[in-house]
């Protein structure tokens, strides 16, 4: 049996333990319905999606503003991530007119150091048109109060005819996991109509992973009590990725191991 020690920060429940032990090698899957594993998998597909997209986003800034000077581009709207033939190519925009036009391609590849493409001489596609819409709708409704910051990531929705836009909250601290404040916009791709603003959470939780920590111990994994949903959602694989710290997320549904982008029942 792997006992896991677990730094427990309780964003609903009004008590929490320090330190929970889980039998980590229990196999739960069997409790679930088809269609539950079906919404899992779905959920670690846009949670691993959304940190491919994100990880990139912020590479590619830090890569183009060593190029340029930000102010020399007033009416930038900022960027969006699309996949190119190999990878991603991150993509930024200001307004020109009723137009956008692109600042920089920042293209990815797999085998290859990102190429930083300033004022291309191409114009943007429909479907970068449309995720930029969709971000500046998404931003003008779903940002939070929790953050002064926010990056966002538009990811493909179960209908082709909407974008799912997440707003996450962002800080800029290292040694916080900004667990709360991340929001999902539904936008619809053919006129950037707001069809659904969703909370990802109730609280603006940030978890400092440095406060309280013995000296010399490891932290192996955080918990974090879910009410939204009945299940986790695509955000908890998403911060799990981003920071490399499991989640064991308690829900109306059960407890939840989330490791390496996976979602697993305990």
């Amino acid at each position: 049996m792997r006992i896991i020690t677990i730094l427990v920060a309780c964003i609903f429940i009004n008590a929490c333990e320090t330190a929970t032990s889980i039998d980590a090698g229990r196999d739960s899957s069997a409790t679930l319905s088809e269609q539950e594993k079906s919404y899992l998998s779905q959920a670690e597909y846009d949670g691993r999606l959304m940190y491919e997209k994100d990880i990139r986003a912020a590479n590619a800034t830090g890569l183009l503003l060593a190029k340029i000077n930000p102010g020399d581009y007033p009416n930038l709207v900022g960027w969006v991530t699309y996949p190119n033939s190999d990878d991603f190519t991150v993509s930024f925009y200001q307004r020109a007119g009723e137009e956008f036009e692109i600042i920089a391609d920042v293209i990815y590849s797999a085998s290859e150091p990102p190429v930083v493409d300033i004022a291309p001489s191409r114009k943007p596609t429909e479907l970068e048109v449309s995720m930029v819409k969709a971000r500046i709708a998404a931003l003008q409704r779903g940002a939070s109060p929790c953050t002064e910051r926010h990056n966002t990531v538009v990811l493909p929705s179960q209908s082709d005819e909407y974008w799912d836009v997440y707003v996450l909250a962002a800080t800029t601290d290292p040694t916080l996991v900004q667990v709360g404040g991340h929001v999902k916009v539904t936008v619809v791709r053919s006129d950037a109509k707001v069809i659904d603003v969703m909370p990802l959470s109730k609280s603006c939780l940030a978890i400092d992973i440095t406060e309280g920590m013995p000296e010399g111990a490891t932290l192996a994994a955080l918990t974090v009590s879910h009410i939204v949903t009945e299940m986790p959602i695509a955000i908890h694989p998403y911060i799990n990725l981003l920071h490399d710290i499991d989640l064991a997320v308690s829900t109306k549904r059960g407890l939840w191991m989330v490791s390496s982008g996976q979602i697993k029942q305990l």
